[in-house]
């Protein structure tokens, strides 16, 4: 865990308080501004305009709000203060200092002193002898005396006398009239009092208590303040320039005094002075005047600094205004808070006096904790008023003593006190978290897998609960306040109380109180049974359990019930303030859910349009002096409380029941409404002219009680009341302000609203209640910013608990489709909530792509959530294109209705939100769809109804139903209203009802064969249609062009023209006419007969287009869809079905119903079907989605054709062939999608579709772009390979190689070959211009990888072995294993590694070249899945593994570097950015996480819904492409913010374009010049130095001009010059290597001077570049094949000196001997000789021979057979037919070389087919089957590369019986048929590998001595057949 959590945190969420606990603050700043009204008009007036917005617009981003208090406001004439009128008001002023200093965070008081202190208050108390005194004095009179005893009276202790209330009945005139003039003559009695001659006998305690009596209200009010503290009081003082000599002398003195004091006690930055220019003659201060509007100005700068100093001086460090680093731990602490200030109100009050419960529930708890034994919760029962809370508060306090030493946590939550305590889901989640906290569970108080799913969190409490059992020591209590309140939604499991544990452990304790009996709690039966027992109940409403509590002293008579005491209260303040007043404070309170702040309901309360009126609570109105005095009393009357909720002041019902008493007395459903609305104007101002915001300065004096957040939105058409708390920060905007993690929401809709806490805890429920559901959505659930702000500043839970919440009123389909992602997102929007803009972008994307109108709604949330990522600070994952299904199910919605018979029609109420519903009974019914609740019955007909519609136009609200009473109703829904009664049109029962003509005209159809059509104005019938010769079974009218259609039963449907009433078109059917209906557009017309048929014609001519069949049973109704293409029909089996009229066939069948289905509707727009089967009313998601979007079309709005429409709905992905494979451009710039035989061309910036390549005839299996982005390779089932050309789009080349299925394709880097793979295990490399084979190599298939130098591949089939290749050298491979099955490899970009991961759980490193195992990395715990490799850090590995982890390696040292924990699945894939600083990861969790290799961090993450099995990325990784299985969809995401670097990719080239360069070497050989400087290569050094190795035989048959060759002499000057002259830089800093291959090619050059010829031809590209990697590894010289003959026989080395070959470094093989012209022999010294030769002497050929002599002898010595000397044999004599000695001359037969060679890896059929060869190493031996003798082998050479694993390379079978070797030919004595045969068998078929066609005998001197059967152009075969021979 991180850092410890503050210790008085901790104990407070452990409910260990104290009244010194310190509980968080609101975020509040208010400043009580103390003045004369008079004297500070204008200076107030300031405060209030300009200096309040200022401040707020600074402290905006840190969610503080400011409000200044002006107790003058709105009092009227500055002459008379308010607390003339009032004298008791001055208690309410000194309160709300208290107020003030209690909950601000900053300064709370701010006093204006000028040159004045007031006028003496009149007293509204006074002591008796103070009285007596005033009385006795020489200057009352007899009016005084009768003045002062009539409004003085004693009060209950007798030693005082207060003033009478009885002046709040009178007139506020006659009232003054009285009060001035008794309070003119008590201000000059007093004064007598303490300083006249009277004054001398006092005492000095009476002077101090009239002193007291004589204060002013400022000098009242610097004392009350001064008492609290001075260091939050700010004081300006007002001096004048011109002194007054008119000045009260006493009030000077005064004045001097509250200054002296105000000086002495305040730091000089809590006080300042200003002077007043100007002469004292002008009292008042007039902005008018010039020097006064200087001092105005002065003084708004001047006071503005102070309190900004002050405010950030008081706030820097306060912990609720810093964001602590533990948001969580933050979160729940302030919730809890909440609570603990309820609790402790009600421990304050003391309410309870005597219960029997909590001794009884303790004997309970007590004998079951002491047995050990579980239990169930206890539950408190009793009706409002019956002391539930206050005996929950007792126990809260008591039962920390119960349990001796044991440790006893607390946690209590009042239900619905706040939103995290309103519902059940968030309720839950709060006390998990709480819970974790308090026992300090290691998961860091959120588990690494956490969802805020309900099932989830379920689970998670009694996991919490069974880990607390195991703690000893510890003692848990839950309390739950009012449990009945806690919102019951959908998504609670089963039932809304079903987490509610039915045994608990013996340690943990829930006590719950409810005021619904248990039995009627939303519980399960099981758990209904469990809590039924006495043992667990205590129902206070019986006498046993009865509590009595402390009676109020407003109480009159004390014995009252709670529920009169209410009721006697509100008839009180009635009295007091007037009846509109207290009803509307009440209403506003009742219609909140959780409270109103002060400045909102003074905004609602308050006018504002005249600042220096008399607001009087009898208008209704408050100032805030009467707002606060009501307050202050209705908070004494316990029916309000203060309660303090995310950082604000809210006003609320202290009891439920006050609720209850004000819905009743003030509230009925219309006001209810209005009043909603209102509210929700209050959060969302609607439809403010901009002039009339301009304007709103003029009158922002009048609003001086409201927060300058307040007034700052109407000047600004800013942000609401509230700040928002603990929102993420990242908006990139100049008009947000963020700070850690907070932020406001900008919202694109409404552009005045800045989301806070309060829209996303209180707004939205007034916006809901409004009826406005429009507005609601695009304001508030279906706007992005919101939902943002409620998932940023609560939770996801509560989100999704809102939406629910939200659904229990409205049926929308934006807010189901917004319901159902956050839903099926909550998973990962509760790990990391920053992801909910990319989850509604993956939803919704390809839904809006749906909507033709671009500026829908879901559309415009789309583009918030897109503009919101876009503008995001830091990496964020943002989908670009849609892959994910509508997330909604199905079926929505099931409603169970009763009493209603069989329901024949059904239809949709203009409000969108009822259904209304024909029975059987006569009666219409409203019902609520998604409270399942009658609402409204209209009655009326006597008889069933037969049919009903609502009239088109919605704004008419008109509903038309037709009886079989032969009557039609016309009702208006939203008044319940009758409108019409036409009971004489019609005399049989009436079957269809419509209206026509703008709903002028009803028109009905009767059993009686008539069409009536009636004036809905005048209720006369307008006009009678006859024409019908049988019932009319139907009628309809089509609304676009006024026409009528009516069906009847004599088998014809007519329509008519309602404008004349004409009849148009008659359709005659086959079968009588029971149902019609038609499409929206007026297009179709669908008929039920009686023939149980469905037909589908056309309108307009009546053409038979369908006949629709599927059904099996007898249809009941039909209905057409909105989008006039389906149909649903109800049938007797229960079900309804589906079907596409356009295509005449059945779509689907929705699921049973439990009776027949008797009445479909489909709603607006398709949003949802309504089907009615029995009592049962069902709806399903009925809009189109199914018609997908072709990703691959350059209209991507064009849906697929309406033939196909039936498949796509029952499997919409089916109608593309899934994505087999991708490919991403080297530039990051395209991407090629193969799905089924096509290839798709993408764009993957944009994305923009660019092209479809069409050509393959099987499934395309795998394709590759080529580096350099010319051309993509493709392979197929088909067995092709082609070569597209990307700038035509057309096949460039197709290779035809392969006769197996083509399983994988890799381009070189030099974008000139291409390597294939087929399903036979053969990879073929190939020039992808030409199609020419270069090679062919037998090995794994499945996985393929080539180096970046191009001079290995590596290859594996997902066994534990990995082979290796070299694309360079035919010899050169290597195998590499693991212990068990090889899972992923990787090549590090140098080409210098190749990682290996496996299932083994490790990783191993190997060297490209060599193959030799360099590291290997443990650290996984299980198998390993994928490895990844950055371009610039050749260190850096990252695997991915089962075990759900990655780690990131040090290639060098083996050791991880970062662990990188957080998928929840195994590890798929991973993928790293080219400079190594970005990884990303993909997991079987179907997430992908964005990770920071430097510091291990996870910066972001993208939950995909679907898995997906293969992923890439760009170089940057700017975007992510993902494989989905089994999808056509191919996901393209873009990573904003991405923090890697663009590296651009070195480029590689190929030597050449001709293909024999590019075909891989034979075994590799030294080269052949390595020339020292000033060492001269002529023949005497040749032969001093290595001619000891070489024959006379083979020195007589050189060539003249070769010896001259080697006279010349050359230092490394002289060819450094010529290096210069040719290849000038080109060549500078290279390797050994190359230096040396520079070397040789500069010695061409210089022997072409000494021959005077040109120089010999070089290769294309031989140039010596370091992207070259070809040329790195070929060490042939670049002379012609002429001289390769005079190459192959320059050494002869015979068996007695082959050991000695031992001492050459380098060579490969014993070819390299044969063939070597120019040596460097090693020093001795050296210690890795490269090459060993083992030399073994053969058996003899008879067992005599075998039985005398050792099978072994050393070389060199000559070995005895028999007794005779057997010679040596000469390997080159041998090789080159030299004469043959005499001891071998009696040999039976001839054996060449070749027949004793094996050769392992070439095929036959190869062989057969090709002409050269390709192969590394044969696969046969070419031995003639014939051969008597077995050759046995002697001489065994390996070669060894100490950078490498030794491994065998070379086995060279040689046998030294043979009598005559020639090369490439095979001769046995006596055969020669056979020995014919053999040689026109090698004549045809054995081919060069380096054969020149043209060649001259003079250039092969070696040829005369072959053997005789063979021709000059066999010889010229066989002489350079070296290359296969040697292997």
């Amino acid at each position: 865990m991180a850092a410890p959590i503050d210790e008085s945190v901790l104990n407070a969420l452990r409910g260990v308080t104290s009244a010194h606990t310190r509980l968080p603050k609101p975020l509040l700043i208010k400043i009580y501004v103390a003045s004369l009204k008079q004297e500070f008009n204008q200076e107030r007036r300031m405060l209030l305009e300009l200096v309040g917005p200022e401040l707020q617009s600074l402290y905006d981003d840190r969610q503080i709000e400011l409000e200044f208090v002006d107790m003058h406001f709105g009092t009227g004439d500055l002459e008379i203060n308010q607390l003339e009128r009032d004298p008791y008001m001055i208690d309410d002023y000194l309160h709300e200092i208290d107020t003030c200093h209690a909950h601000t965070k900053s300064v709370f008081f701010m006093v204006l002193v000028g040159d004045g202190i007031g006028r003496q208050l009149l007293p509204t108390k006074m002591d008796e002898d103070i009285f007596s005194a005033i009385l006795a004095d020489h200057q009352t009179t007899a009016d005084h005396e009768a003045s002062l005893v009539k409004w003085y009276e004693k009060d209950e202790s007798q030693a005082k006398r207060q003033l009478k209330q009885d002046y709040r009945l009178m007139a506020v005139d006659a009232w003054l009239a009285e009060s001035q003039p008794m309070q003119r003559f008590l201000e000059g009695v007093l004064q007598s009092l303490v300083q006249g001659a009277s004054a001398a006998g006092r005492s000095a305690d009476f002077v101090e208590r009239v002193q007291q009596l004589r204060r002013t209200q400022i000098e009242r009010e610097v004392s009350q303040a001064m008492a609290l503290t001075s260091e939050k009081i700010l004081a300006v003082f007002r001096e004048r320039a011109a002194q007054s000599s008119k000045r009260d002398v006493e009030a000077g003195e005064r004045l001097r005094k509250i200054k002296d004091e105000l000086t002495m006690n305040l730091s000089t930055d809590n006080h300042t002075t200003l002077v007043v220019p100007g002469s004292a003659a002008s009292e008042a201060i007039d902005p008018d005047n010039e020097d006064h509007e200087s001092y105005l100005s002065k003084f708004k700068n001047k006071v503005t600094d102070k309190l900004r100093l002050l405010i950030e001086a008081h706030i820097t460090n306060d912990p609720d205004v810093i964001k602590g680093r533990k948001k969580t731990v933050q979160e729940i602490f302030h919730e809890h808070a909440t609570h603990l200030r309820i609790l402790r109100e009600h421990t304050d009050s003391a309410a309870l006096v005597e219960s029997r419960v909590p001794q009884q529930l303790r004997q309970n708890l007590m004998a079951n904790f002491r047995n050990g034994s579980r239990h169930a919760p206890y539950f408190l029962c009793g009706a409002d008023g019956s002391g539930k809370s206050a005996i929950l508060s007792h126990l809260y306090g008591q039962v920390g003593t119960w349990f001796g030493s044991t440790r006893v946590h607390r946690v209590i939550r009042f239900a619905k006190a706040t939103p995290r305590s309103a519902y059940n889901l968030e309720l839950l989640r709060v006390i998990c978290q709480q819970i974790s906290i308090i026992f300090n569970i290691p998961e860091g108080y959120l588990p690494k897998d956490a969802s805020f799913d309900p099932l989830y969190i379920n689970t998670w409490f009694q996991n919490l609960l069974r880990r607390i059992e195991d703690m000893g020591n510890d003692v848990l209590f839950l309390f739950i306040d009012d449990l009945h309140l806690l919102n019951p939604l959908d998504c609670d499991i089963v039932t809304a109380l079903s987490w509610l544990p039915t045994s608990l452990p013996w340690n943990v304790q829930i006590i719950c109180s409810s005021t619904t009996p248990v039995e009627q709690l939303k519980f399960t039966p099981m758990q209904r049974d469990r809590f039924k027992s006495t043992e667990y109940q205590f129902d206070l409403n019986l006498g046993d359990y009865a509590t009595r509590l402390k009676i109020p002293p407003q109480c009159i008579p004390g014995d009252v019930s709670f529920a009169l005491y209410v009721e006697q209260q509100f008839d009180q303040l009635e009295r007091h303030y007037g009846r509109q007043a207290v009803g509307d404070l009440a209403s506003y309170i009742t219609c909140s859910e959780y409270g109103l702040s002060e400045t909102e309901l003074l905004e609602l309360l308050m006018p504002t349009d005249d600042p220096e009126s008399l607001i009087e609570t009898r208008s209704g109105h408050f100032s805030f002096a009467t707002f606060k005095k009501i307050h202050r009393e209705m908070d004494i009357l316990l029916l309000l409380h203060d309660k303090i909720m995310s950082g604000k002041v809210l006003i609320q019902w202290r009891h439920n029941y006050c609720s209850a008493v004000a819905k009743r007395r003030y509230l009925d459903v219309q006001r209810t409404r209005s009043l909603h609305c209102e509210l929700a104007n209050l959060f969302f101002p609607q439809d403010e002219d901009e002039s009339t915001l301009e304007n709103e300065s003029n009158r922002s004096d009048t609003k001086s009680v409201i927060s300058m957040k307040e007034r700052d939105r109407e000047k600004d058409s800013l942000s609401a009341v509230s700040a928002v708390s603990a929102v993420s920060a990242g908006r990139k905007s100049s008009s947000t302000h963020h700070n850690d993690d907070t932020s406001t929401f900008y919202n694109p809709i409404a552009a005045d609203v800045s989301y806070s806490m309060r829209h996303v805890e209180e707004s939205w429920h007034h916006l809901m209640r409004s009826d406005d559901t429009t507005r609601f959505k695009q304001i508030a659930v279906c706007n992005f910013d919101f939902l943002l702000a409620a998932v940023q500043t609560v939770s996801i839970s509560y989100l999704r608990c809102l939406i629910e919440h939200v659904r229990c009123y409205i049926l929308d389909r934006d807010i189901e489709l917004i319901y159902y992602t956050i839903r099926k997102s909550s998973d990962v929007l509760t790990r990391d909530p920053m992801q909910l803009g990319s989850q509604l972008i993956s939803w919704l994307r390809p839904i809006s792509e749906h909507d033709d109108d671009d500026n829908s709604l879901l559309s415009m949330t789309v583009r918030s959530a897109t503009a919101w990522c876009d503008g995001y600070a830091v990496p964020l994952l943002v989908p670009l294109t849609g892959w994910l299904p509508a997330p909604l199910p199905s079926q929505i919605r099931t409603m169970t209705v009763s009493g209603t018979g069989c329901i024949r029609a059904v239809w949709l109420a203009p409000s969108k939100q009822h259904l209304i519903l024909a029975t059987s009974s006569g009666d219409v019914q409203q019902w609520h769809i998604m409270s399942n609740s009658l609402e409204h019955i209209f009655k009326g007909h006597t008889a069933a109804v037969t049919c009903l519609v609502v009239a088109p136009q919605s704004e008419s609200e008109l509903l038309l139903t037709g009886s079989e009473d032969a009557s039609v109703l016309v009702w208006h829904v939203a008044l319940r209203e009758r409108r019409a009664h036409i009971n004489n049109a019609h005399t049989a029962p009436i079957t269809g009802v419509a209206a026509g003509v703008n709903n002028t005209l009803i028109i009905s159809s009767s059993e009686d064969a008539t069409i009536a059509i009636t004036d809905l104005a005048s209720g006369k019938l307008r006009h009678r249609i006859t024409h019908h010769r049988g019932p009319v079974s139907g009628i309809l009218v089509a609304g676009a062009c006024d026409v009528l259609i009516s069906g009847s039963l004599d088998r014809t449907i007519c329509v008519w023209n309602l404008e004349n009433f004409g009849l148009l078109n008659t359709m005659q059917m086959t079968s009588p006419v029971l149902r019609i209906d038609i499409s929206w557009n007026s297009v179709f017309l669908l008929a039920l007969c009686e023939d149980n048929a469905l037909y589908v014609r056309t309108l307009a001519t009546g053409k038979e287009l369908h006949s629709l069949k599927g059904h099996k049973s007898k249809i009941r109704t039909i209905s057409i869809g909105k989008d006039s293409q389906r149909c649903v029909v109800g049938c007797d089996d229960t079900r309804a079905l589906i079907y596409d009229m356009h295509a005449g066939k059945l779509v689907r069948s929705l699921p049973p119903n439990p009776g027949p289905v008797t009445a479909v509707h489909a709603m607006d727009n398709d949003d949802f079907l309504v089907t009615v089967g029995g009592n049962k009313i069902t709806f399903y998601s009925f809009r189109n989605e199914e018609l997908y979007v072709n990703p691959y079309s350059r209209h991507p709005r064009r849906k697929r054709s309406l033939k196909r429409h039936a498949q796509a709905q029952r499997s919409p992905s089916t109608t593309l062939p899934p994505i087999t494979c991708f490919d991403l451009s080297r530039d990051s710039q395209q991407m090629a999608i193969a799905s089924g035989r096509n290839v798709h061309l993408m764009r993957i910036n944009t994305p923009e579709f660019q092209c479809t390549l069409e050509g393959h005839s099987a499934g395309v299996s795998c394709l590759k772009f080529a580096p350099n982005g010319e051309f993509l390779a493709t392979g197929s089932e088909d067995r092709l390979v082609l070569i597209w050309n990307l700038a035509l789009g057309e096949i460039r080349h197709s290779f035809k190689g392969h006769t197996a299925p083509v399983v994988k394709v890799v381009v070189l880097m030099d974008s000139l070959r291409v390597i294939s793979t087929d399903r036979d295990s053969l990879l073929l490399v190939w020039m992808a211009h030409s199609g020419n084979l270069l090679q062919t190599i037998q090995g794994p298939y499945k996985y393929l990888a080539v180096t970046n130098n191009m001079r290995f591949a590596a290859s594996t089939n997902g066994d534990n072995t990995l082979k290796i290749w070299s694309l360079t050298q035919e010899d050169e491979k290597y195998s590499v294993s693991h212990s068990d099955e090889i899972t992923c490899f990787e090549i590090s970009a140098d080409s210098a590694h190749i990682i290996s991961g496996s299932r083994d759980m490790s990783l191993k490193v190997w060297q490209a070249t060599g193959g030799k195992l360099s590291q290997v990395l443990v650290g996984h715990s299980d198998a390993v899945t994928c490895v990844a490799v950055s371009v610039t850090n050749k260190t850096q590995v990252l695997s991915g593994s089962k075990d759900m982890n990655l780690i990131l390696w040090d290639l060098l040292t083996g050791e991880e570097v970062h662990t990188l924990a957080g998928h929840l699945g195994a590890v798929i894939g991973v993928k790293v950015s080219a400079d190594g600083s970005t990884a990303v990861s993909g997991s079987d969790d179907k997430t992908l996480i964005v990770w920071e290799t430097k510091r291990g961090l996870a910066l972001t993450s993208l939950q995909m819904h679907v898995p997906f099995t293969h992923f890439d990325i760009s170089l940057e990784v700017s975007r992510v492409l993902v494989q989905l299985v089994d999808s056509y969809n191919l996901p393209v995401i873009c990573l904003h913010n991405t923090p890697a670097q663009y590296v651009k990719l070195p480029t590689y080239s190929g030597p050449s374009k001709d293909v024999e360069d590019l075909r891989p070497q034979g075994p590799k050989r030294q080269m052949k010049r390595l020339l020292k400087k000033e060492v001269s290569l002529d023949t005497y050094t040749w032969q001093k130095k290595y001619g000891h190795l070489t024959s006379s035989v083979m020195m007589a048959q050189v060539d003249e001009r070769l010896k001259r060759r080697f006279s010349v002499s050359a230092s490394m000057e002289e060819i450094s010059k010529i290096a210069e002259t040719k290849t000038g830089a080109s060549q500078a800093n290279l390797g050994p290597e190359q230096a040396a291959l520079a070397q040789s090619q500069h010695f061409d050059q210089l022997e072409a001077l000494w021959n005077k010829r040109s120089p010999p031809r070089r290769r294309h590209n031989a140039g010596l570049s370091r992207q070259t990697s070809l040329v790195e590894d070929r060490l042939e010289s670049s002379d012609d094949d002429e001289y390769q003959d005079e190459r192959a026989g320059m050494l002869s080395a015979s068996y007695d000196n082959i050991h000695l070959l031992a001492r050459l470094p380098g060579l490969r093989s014993l070819h390299d001997a044969w063939k070597t012209n120019s040596l460097r022999v090693r020093s001795p010294r050296s210690r890795s000789a490269r090459t060993k030769f083992y030399v073994s002497t053969p058996p003899p050929q008879n067992s005599q021979d075998s039985s005398s002599h050792d099978l072994q002898q050393s070389p060199g010595h000559c070995s005895s057979y028999g007794g005779r000397m057997v010679v040596a044999p000469d390997l080159v004599r041998d090789l080159l037919a030299s004469p043959i000695p005499a001891a071998a001359a009696e040999s039976p037969q001839r054996i060449s070389l070749k027949q004793l060679l094996h050769w392992p890896s070439l095929k036959s059929r190869i062989w057969r087919r090709q002409r050269n060869c390709h192969s590394l190493q044969p696969n046969i031996r070419l031995n003639p089957p014939e051969r008597i003798l077995r050759p046995t082998p002697i001489i065994v050479v390996e070669n060894y590369d100490v950078r490498r694993v030794q491994q065998l390379r070379t086995d060279l079978i040689l046998h030294p019986q043979t009598s005559r070797a020639s090369v490439g030919h095979i001769e046995v004595a006596g055969s020669e048929q056979l020995l014919a045969k053999k040689s026109n068998y090698w004549q045809r078929r054995w081919q060069l590998l380096r054969h020149k066609a043209n060649r001259s005998e003079s250039s092969h001197p070696l040829r005369d001595s072959g053997n005789s059967h063979s021709n000059n152009s066999n010889a010229d075969r066989t002489a350079n057949c070296n290359d296969c021979v040697a292997q």
